[in-house]
């Protein structure tokens, strides 16, 4: 390696950005206050903003600036059920990314909203554990060959590495992602993830041997407990930016939000860092690294960006009184993870004139009414288990069989739902924008009897950990038009002891395991993901009937005019004993 100098580094981060374009109404704790306050929080305008007042002062001691994404901005808001990559494409344009990462959600819909997405985009878009060397010729969304998508290279087996230099001194920037990409997302099967941590070690020696430097940073999406490993366990990271598991660091318990641990955690000579999710906050880091790629120091934090509107509920209904917002904003002023700022005009007008316009339109579309609360829960408990999830399932078959499918049953996974519903009026955006926010198709598919059963006990088994190690609770299903006992206790495999579908006319039938059904389910579902392998092996391939989520429950919400929890009669019996 030639004679390497120190460098200090001003970066910039954000990561899970899920298009939240604009500020949150975030509950924030006020010292001598006794209820909390609402303050809209973050933003795109106010990233721009506070990145452009970073890089100015960067400018006068460090020999260099940086701002990275660590993936995930695809889903998560109305902007993405509209707008899909195009609205997130224009706003991180504009944002003058350095360099990005491939997040889990980017595939959720499979390769083609990647493609489409690289078509519009301006900044490197960094990949370097997807292997799409052998993507099939003749796709229509192709990735491979795309400028921005720097993947994986097969022929050296290293990720590609984006190169950056400030006065003659060398960074090396490359990313992955989690390796089990196809259990949680839908890569294209011709495009697979490869070992993450085989491709960090080859990666860095590579970046030693050829680039000449050991300042690197590996931009992370494989969680906060993952990046924290492969500080512990690769040699030669100077900085690793990570993203996927939300994670805030810094104590934010002076604003009630809790205390994840310090800003910056240095294990051996790598720092690791993560700015939280939903652009509420901008990781605005300086670190120097001595002439071996070692942190020498470092300083910073996770910032919160605030604008001057306070409230006292998350509707801004009820402003606070001047004496509580005097009181407010003279705290807010004091605190040193707050910055206070005013957002990016160009950023707003986008926005405001764009696409601000279409969502306004959905939230004022009432599309059924509450008269009581309904519960979200994944996994069920002594309350019983989840009141909207089984709605979720009526809905598919319903969205199903008035456009001529004969649907025998619905099946669906409880993390596809986000949240509870309130009591009172349901319009289109809370539905498209917070409780099935995943713009993914529904689609139809014809299991064995034998597949379904062990289908429904994979993905329980999954979700409770049960002689597995799962992947979350999020797969535990739900259903609709059928019924089933699930016996923890019972030898792996046999844990299904009750199987029935509901016919049309209303009566129950014992599912038999040699004869095949049609159902409906999501597309992450349908394609056999964290738990549900038996799916992966039908001898039809699943085909969509063309209804996202979101607008199938829109559809039957529609019809009902009023939602009301499913009777309990109709659900399933779980057994954790």
């Amino acid at each position: 390696m030639p004679n390497v100098t120190p460098i200090t580094l001003s970066i910039a981060h954000i990561n899970d950005t899920h298009s939240h374009f604009e500020p949150t109404p975030i509950s924030l704790a006020v010292k001598d206050l006794e209820d909390r306050i609402y303050a809209n929080v973050g933003g795109f305008a106010r990233i721009s903003s506070v990145v452009k007042s970073f890089k100015q002062e960067a400018e006068n001691d460090t020999d260099g600036f940086l701002f990275l994404h660590a993936g995930d901005c695809f889903q998560g808001t109305l902007y993405y059920s509209l707008f899909k990559g195009e609205a997130n494409a224009t706003l991180l344009n504009m944002l003058n990314l350095d360099a990005m990462a491939l997040g889990n959600h980017e595939l959720d819909l499979g390769n083609a909203a990647v493609s489409k997405f690289l078509d519009q985009i301006t900044f490197p878009f960094l990949a370097g554990n997807w292997d799409v060397s052998r993507e099939l010729p003749n796709k229509e969304f192709p990735v491979k060959g795309k400028a921005p998508l720097l993947p994986y290279d097969s022929e050296l087996k290293i990720a590609s590495v984006l190169t950056k230099e400030f006065g003659g001194k060398k960074v090396a920037i490359f990313s992955v992602a989690l390796d089990k990409m196809a259990d949680i997302a839908m890569p294209d099967p011709d495009t697979p993830f490869v070992n993450s941590k085989e491709t960090i070690i080859n990666t860095v020696k590579y970046i030693h041997e050829e680039i000449g430097t050991p300042h690197i940073i590996l931009l992370s999406h494989l969680g906060y407990d993952q990046d924290l490993k492969m500080a512990e366990e690769v040699e030669g990271l100077s900085v690793i930016v990570g993203g996927h598991s939300h994670v805030l660091q810094g104590d934010f318990s002076n604003l009630g939000l809790g205390d994840m641990g310090p800003y910056g955690r240095q294990i051996n000579n790598t720092l690791v860092v993560q700015a939280g999710c939903h652009s509420l906050a901008l990781g605005k880091l300086k670190v120097s690294l001595d002439d071996k790629g070692r942190v020498i120091s470092h300083n910073g934090g996770n910032f919160l960006m605030l604008g001057r509107s306070l409230a006292m509920d998350a509707s801004w209904d009820q402003s606070l009184p001047d004496e509580v917002f005097q009181a407010a904003k003279a705290y807010l002023l004091e605190q040193p993870n707050v910055i206070h700022c005013r957002g990016d005009d160009a950023i707003k007008e986008v926005i405001t004139e764009r696409y601000r316009p279409a969502v306004e339109k959905l939230k004022s579309d009432v599309v059924a009414k509450l008269p009581a609360r309904l519960r979200h829960i994944r996994v069920p408990d002594e309350k019983g288990g989840s009141e909207i999830a089984p709605l979720v399932c009526d809905a598919m078959i319903y969205s199903s069989r008035t456009r001529g499918h004969a649907v025998d049953f619905a099946i669906h996974n409880a993390g596809g739902v986000r949240i509870s519903l309130e009591q009172g009026k349901l319009t289109a955006a809370e539905v498209a924008g917070r409780l099935l926010p995943f713009a993914i198709d529904l689609m139809l598919y014809k299991p064995t009897g034998l597949q379904v059963m062990q289908a429904l006990e994979g993905a329980i088994n999954n979700a409770t950990n049960n002689s597995v190690e799962g992947t979350g609770d999020g797969s535990f299903p739900y259903t609709s038009s059928m019924r089933y006992t699930y016996e923890s206790n019972k030898p792996k495999g046999s844990r299904i002891t009750q199987l029935e579908y509901q016919t049309l006319e209303g009566t129950w039938h014992a599912i038999e395991l040699d004869k095949h059904y049609i159902a409906v389910s999501s597309a992450y579902t349908s394609q056999g993901k964290e738990g549900y392998d038996s799916l992966k092996n039908m001898s039809e391939c699943p085909s969509s009937i063309y209804v996202t989520l979101a607008d199938s429950f829109i559809e039957f919400a529609r019809s009902k005019e009023v939602l009301l929890a499913p009777e309990q009669s109709l659900q399933n019996y779980f057994s954790l004993s």
